[in-house]
């Protein structure tokens, strides 16, 4: 089946009164981009985003749009759009009525396609859900469904960690995982024969996302944290040198103000592996974390990105 997505352009006081008509003649699922709200959640969220793709907010900025999709069949929808929309009235603001036809007959999970299994190193293999296990090889499988959150291994910052945590994991260890997303490093791990691995993110979607992932790959007692990390409590939860690996896919900002707290939760002769470091930040990021007492072992790049291993030197407690 193909849909017509009707788009509704209006201003800043026009995408409550819009949705309400919308709302009030059927129309319940609705899209709406708020210039306004783009830049609080920016704006407000600056310790954990280290840029804002190129053009995005150039191409949201003053755009305050509300949209829904009816099948392609349905009569006049676009005109039916119009007029009630025109005969609003009253101080209601102005509004311009598009429509686009999507080919796609399962939009909602045409994203789908874009995800195909992901073998990393020599012992990891990413498999979407979905997708038929064509032979593991002897890799650990981590079985995920992208769509629920983000860390699906194919970003370089996600793809690095895994990299490390491939070669450096042996069994019986400990591992961290902050910024956790998806959950696939943490995941990961245990399933390369770690004997524990704690998750934490801060955003309730990434925390749950990483508890039904554990759970997907046989580990739903996994120990997942929903939690601010500029925050201490957190910190006294992880507890202080108990973590053989400390995988952090931060921003190079929050990798810096949180370096003395990540050292902290590292065994004595433990590893970081810290990602979400754009390359010409990662010497920046060096330095702060060798101020902590960790050292420098190798630093990766991908696609503009940077991880870097570091470990604790064992003197220094």
């Amino acid at each position: 089946m193909k849909w017509i997505k009707i788009s509704v352009e209006t201003t800043r006081g026009g995408v409550e009164p819009v949705c309400a008509r919308l709302q009030a003649m059927g129309h319940d699922a609705l899209e709406i981009e708020d210039w306004d709200d783009f830049k609080d959640f920016v704006e407000n969220r600056k310790p954990y985003w280290q840029l804002v793709e190129d053009g995005l907010a150039e191409s949201l900025r003053g755009l305050y749009r509300v949209s829904f999709y009816l099948p392609e069949d349905t009569a006049d929808a676009l005109e039916q759009a119009r007029g009630a929309l025109a005969g609003m009235g009253g101080d209601a603001p102005p509004v311009r009525v598009t429509s686009s036809v999507s080919d796609d007959a399962d939009w909602a999970g045409s994203w789908k396609k874009y995800y195909k299994p992901i073998a990393v190193g020599k012992r990891v293999l990413i498999q979407p859900e979905w997708e038929p296990l064509d032979g593991a090889d002897g890799r650990a499988v981590f079985w995920c469904e992208p769509g629920v959150s983000f860390g699906t291994g194919s970003h370089a910052t996600t793809f690095m960690c895994l990299e490390l945590l491939d070669e450096w994991t042996p069994p019986g260890i400990s591992v961290a995982d902050l910024g956790c997303g998806s959950g696939i490093l943490s995941v990961t791990a245990l399933l390369l024969g770690a004997s524990e691995a704690v998750a934490a993110d801060i955003d309730p979607l990434a925390a749950d996302a990483a508890r039904r992932n554990a759970e997907r790959n046989g580990f739903p007692g996994m120990a997942v944290l929903c939690a601010d990390l500029l925050c201490g409590g957190v910190w006294d939860t992880l507890g202080a040198a108990r973590f053989d690996i400390v995988c952090a896919n931060l921003v190079s900002e929050l990798l810096k103000t949180l370096a003395g707290r990540i050292a902290d939760i590292m065994r004595p002769g433990g590893r970081l592996f810290a990602s979400g470091v754009l390359e010409r930040d990662a010497g920046d990021v060096r330095r702060v974390l060798e101020g902590r007492g960790l050292v420098h072992a190798e630093t990766r790049t991908r696609d503009g990105w940077a991880a870097l291993h570091m470990t604790k030197n064992k003197l220094y407690i």
